[in-house]
């Protein structure tokens, strides 16, 4: 998926630049997980988000179809920092052994 049609913040869209091919190639073991650990973060921040959200919309539309459309920006969002955090992780895994 690519981020240019998903609503993330200047640092959000900073931190999933760092997750870029050309840019893990530069970072040690070190820099790997610490970007890891704060993609991660990010990821279950706005993970958190979309379920409660979800099911305060659910509650407020009656219905689990009606709340759905209204989350799916956040949903999007949640799968730019799985596939960045994919990334770093193979790229971790890679430089690992």
């Amino acid at each position: 998926m690519s981020n240019h049609h998903v609503n993330l913040t200047p640092q959000e869209d900073s931190l999933i630049g760092e997750s870029q091919p050309e840019a893990l190639a530069r970072m040690d073991v070190k820099q790997l997980k610490e970007l890891q650990s704060r993609l991660r973060q990010a990821r279950e921040k706005n993970f958190s988000l979309l379920r409660r959200q979800g099911a305060a919309r659910v509650e407020a539309e009656g219905g689990r179809g009606a709340a759905q459309p209204a989350n799916e920006k956040r949903s999007e969002k949640v799968d730019v920092f799985d596939e960045a955090l994919v990334r770093v992780t193979e790229r971790l895994d890679a430089v690992a052994e």
